[in-house]
């Protein structure tokens, strides 16, 4: 009978050891080469405002509008793959659209504009366009939705006013 008993408690700690050790090996497995993502942030922007006056030097974005949203994450990778052991990044949802409209400079009376598109945080290339327009014909001009009123262009700034997005 103390045979059994002894043989009993060696098989259970046997297994103990062997639960303990399978444990142990799952935690340094994530800890060292990581599973988790956390969400920092989560935002849309809108660079400007319909009526108020702004300006922007050559090769600067004066307008950017951007839907769907872009989220900040923090995803653990463990401490072999970084120093911390986190990787911050950034994530596009699957909408997410950037234009922008660079100012690059005015000869006689047109100014010369680009347009970007990005998409999905890359720049898309069949989404890029070079603009001129003739402020002899109007101080207020149209791309897509926006209508823009130049108050003062030359071949260092831009001052101007969304009047309608």
């Amino acid at each position: 009978m103390m045979m059994i008993k002894l043989s009993d408690d060696l098989i259970f700690k046997d297994h103990a050891m062997k639960i303990c050790s399978i444990f142990l090996a799952l935690a340094m497995i994530f800890g060292l080469f990581g599973c988790a993502t956390t969400s920092l942030e989560k935002k849309t922007f809108k660079s400007y405002s319909v009526g108020s006056e702004a300006s922007a030097t050559i090769g600067e974005a004066f307008l950017v509008d951007q839907s769907g949203s872009v989220e900040k994450v923090k995803t653990w990778v463990g401490v072999l793959n970084s120093p911390d052991g986190w990787k911050v990044e950034e994530r596009y949802s699957q909408d997410f659209v950037r234009k922008e409209l660079i100012y690059s400079g005015k000869s006689g009376n047109t100014i010369e504009v680009s347009y970007r598109e990005f998409r999905g945080g890359f720049a898309a290339p069949a989404f890029f366009q070079n603009l001129k327009y003739d402020l002899a014909e109007s101080s207020i001009i149209r791309f897509q939705r926006f209508l823009i009123e130049v108050i003062h262009a030359d071949n260092q700034t831009i001052r101007y006013k969304i009047l309608n997005d």
